[in-house]
């Protein structure tokens, strides 16, 4: 997949993999993320995704790292989402304006697009974005499609299993 990943806007296309230069926008997003998330994974055997759809409804996703099984899954749009002083609140706000973000790096964005955060890091799929796909998980495990990483996730944490041999890429 080719998209304009540089963080300029324009004219800077090209393949996944490394960026010409680090994206501080997207770092910065993506650690607040990581860090709001923190709260809200209160077991070190879960992981989350956050993806947000192209009418703009947030979709939060809560995994078991064994068996890769959903826990919870919540949505809401823009108008329905908690209070920005409350831990659900401030990470729907920081997740959408991630997202949003992300989606701009995309000459067409896809209809869903997300990544996935252990409360450490946050990675994507650039050529399946979104988590909430039926066999999104699988096939990060199982090699088949690669996370790219914004923010590292810890390679010891929830998301081992999907960042082993295949996290060998990383955004910047």
């Amino acid at each position: 997949m080719r998209t304009d990943i540089d963080g300029n806007g324009g004219g800077g296309s090209q393949d996944w993999g490394t960026l010409p230069r680090p994206n501080r926008r997207l770092t910065e997003l993506a650690q607040e993320t990581a860090r709001c998330a923190r709260p809200l994974l209160p077991s070190p055997e879960l992981f989350m995704g956050l993806e947000i759809s192209a009418a703009g409804e947030l979709r939060l996703l809560w995994w078991r790292h064994q068996d890769l099984g959903l826990v919870a899954e919540i949505s809401a749009s823009p108008a329905g989402y908690c209070p920005e002083d409350s831990d659900e609140g401030a990470l729907q706000d920081v997740a959408t304006a991630l997202l949003v973000y992300l989606s701009g790096r995309w000459p067409s964005p896809p209809a869903g697009l997300g990544v996935i955060t252990d409360g450490t890091g946050v990675a994507f799929a650039p050529d399946h974005p979104a988590p909430s796909a039926p066999g999104w998980l699988e096939r990060q495990a199982s090699g088949q499609s690669q996370l790219l990483t914004i923010v590292p996730l810890d390679p010891t944490g929830p998301c081992a299993l999907l960042c082993g041999a295949t996290m060998a890429t990383r955004l910047h």
